[in-house]
C-alpha cells in the first residue's frame, strides 16, 4: 500500500505537500480546509517584525513639548506589541486544538533584538516548529558578502539558542557561494532549510511613471532554481530540506523529492486553482509512485541527487548547449 507520509523537522507529516506561509493560512477555517484537502502541514501567515514594531509605535502618541512620561511611553509600546502578537498567538492555539497536522509558525525578521521573547510566546501557544524567514536585500554596495552572511548566521544563532521546538530557516539564493553558505548554515543548528524564499519583485508603469508591484505568484517553471541547488547539496547538508517556489503539480513535487527534498511548500497554485489542488498533487504523487514501484517517499527521495550521480558534472553546467537542449 502506497504511503505518502514523510518526516520533516522531526515531525511526522501525512503528505510531503505543505501549505506555505500566505494569506490562506491566516484563519482557522482556511487551515481546516487545507488539512481536509490533504496538506501534510501548514505554515501560518508570517509575523513581520516591521509590522509588530509599527503597530506598537502606533499606540504611542506624539510627545507634546517633551512632557510625555518615559514610563508611559514604554507601557504603551509594550501594549502595542502585545496587541500585534495576540491574533497570531490565538490562531496557533485554535489550530493546535482543531488540526491533527503540524502547525508551523513563521517569523519574518531583520534584527535579533526582540525575537527571543516573541519566539518563546509562539512556542508557549503550541507551535510545532518555527520557520525563520530571512530575506535581507544586499542593496548596500558597501556591504560585503561575508558581512551579509554573518547577519543571517547571527539571526539564526539567536533564534536557535532561544527556541525549544525545531527551527527551519527560509532564505533566498542571492549569495556568491551558495553551496558553501548552505553547508555552513545547515551545520549550525537548524533542523531544516527552506529553499527558496521568493522575493518581491518591483515593476514600472511606463505610462504613469510609477513603481508598481511585479508578478507576486510564481510560475510553474520557477521550480528549476530549488531543483538545481537541492540536487547539488542533498546528501551533504546537515539538516532537512524543504523545496519552495514554482511547485504547481504533483510531478514537480516528485522532481524535488528525487532531488532530495523531504517536503515541498505550495502557495501560488492554491491561489490560482484552489485549495483542492493539494489533493490533486497528492494523487499525482501516488500514481507516480505506483508506476515506479515505490511504496514510501523514502524509496525515491534523493535518487537523482548529484552526490549519487554517475555524471555529476551535468548538474553544474550553467551555459546553454544546443545539443543538450535539443534546440538549433
Amino acid at each position: 500500500m502506497i504511503n505518502l507520509s514523510t518526516t520533516y523537522l522531526g515531525l511526522k507529516l501525512p503528505s510531503p505537500v505543505i501549505v506555505g506561509s500566505c494569506g490562506l493560512t491566516k484563519s482557522l477555517k482556511a487551515l481546516q480546509a487545507c488539512e481536509a484537502a490533504g496538506a501534510g502541514a501548514v505554515v501560518l501567515k508570517s509575523i513581520f517584525e516591521e509590522q509588530i514594531l509599527a503597530e506598537a509605535e502606533g499606540q504611542v502618541p506624539d510627545e507634546e513639548g517633551g512632557l510625555f512620561h518615559s514610563e508611559a511611553y514604554e507601557y504603551l509600546q509594550e501594549y502595542g506589541e502585545e496587541n500585534a502578537l495576540a491574533a497570531s498567538l490565538s490562531l496557533i492555539r485554535e489550530a493546535k486544538r482543531c488540526l491533527k497536522i503540524p502547525v508551523i509558525a513563521s517569523v519574518n525578521c531583520r534584527t535579533s533584538n526582540r525575537w527571543e521573547e516573541f519566539i518563546h510566546r509562539l512556542e508557549k501557544a503550541g507551535a510545532d516548529a518555527i520557520e525563520l524567514n530571512i530575506n535581507l536585500l544586499s542593496s548596500d554596495a558597501r556591504l560585503a558578502g561575508p558581512e551579509l552572511e554573518a547577519r543571517y548566521e547571527e539571526l539564526l544563532a539567536q533564534v536557535r539558542e532561544t527556541a525549544t521546538v525545531p527551527v527551519a530557516l527560509k532564505l533566498g539564493y542571492h549569495f556568491s557561494a551558495l553551496a558553501a553558505f548552505l553547508f555552513r548554515l545547515s551545520h549550525s543548528g537548524p533542523k531544516g532549510l527552506v529553499l527558496f524564499n521568493r522575493p518581491f519583485f518591483p515593476d514600472f508603469d511606463v505610462e504613469k511613471l510609477e513603481l508598481t508591484t511585479g508578478r507576486y505568484l510564481s510560475s510553474p517553471t520557477e521550480y528549476q532554481m530549488p531543483l538545481r541547488w537541492i540536487s547539488l547539496t542533498s546528501g551533504r547538508l546537515g539538516c532537512d530540506v524543504c523545496a519552495a517556489t514554482g511547485i504547481h503539480s504533483g510531478e514537480t513535487a516528485v522532481k524535488l523529492i528525487l532531488a532530495g527534498a523531504h517536503a515541498v511548500q505550495v502557495v501560488s497554485v492554491l491561489y490560482e486553482h484552489g485549495i483542492e489542488s493539494i489533493g490533486r498533487m497528492n494523487e499525482e504523487i501516488r500514481l507516480w509512485m505506483q508506476r515506479h514501484d515505490c511504496q514510501r517517499i523514502e524509496d525515491f527521495r534523493g535518487r537523482l541527487r548529484q552526490v549519487d550521480s554517475p555524471n555529476p558534472a551535468a548538474y553544474e553546467r550553467v551555459q546553454f548547449m544546443r545539443h543538450t537542449a535539443g534546440i538549433e
